[in-house]
């Protein structure tokens, strides 16, 4: 049984589809494929997760087609709303409300995005905590 975020899933995917076929360079079009398979690959019933993973691929889908438009200043997401923070750096990232999920991804002018997602079951581990030094 498909919940709202496995068809807001799907939909996307189609998107993403179609965006893929427009790229003219075969490496580009490898290189999307493998982070859509990373996106399937999430198989989970957790809500939580399943929003992230579609946030994540929103963000993905708006990068594909600047991309397919040919911008190469990609820019920022509009899903990063702190303007201050975002004019201060150059990379965009947020975290989910229960600090599960961390998502950042960096514009690299005319190469593509940089993205890095992490994933915690345990929030308390303090692992959003950055700067800090971490005893293993």
């Amino acid at each position: 049984m498909l919940d709202v975020y496995d068809e807001e899933f799907a939909t996307n995917m189609e998107i993403a589809k179609n965006l893929i076929a427009m790229i003219g360079n075969q490496r580009d079009k490898e290189i999307c494929k493998k982070w859509i398979l990373k996106l399937c690959s999430l198989k989970t019933t957790d809500v939580t997760v399943k929003k992230n993973r579609n946030s994540f691929f929103k963000y993905f889908l708006q990068v594909l087609h600047k991309g397919v438009q040919g911008d190469e200043n990609l820019g920022f997401s509009p899903l990063d709303d702190k303007n201050e923070e975002r004019e201060a750096r150059d990379f965009m990232c947020r975290w989910s409300d229960d600090k599960r999920t961390y998502i950042a991804a960096k514009p690299l002018p005319g190469k593509g995005t940089l993205v890095y997602m992490a994933v915690s079951k345990d929030p308390t581990l303090g692992w959003e905590k950055h700067g800090d030094t971490v005893d293993v």
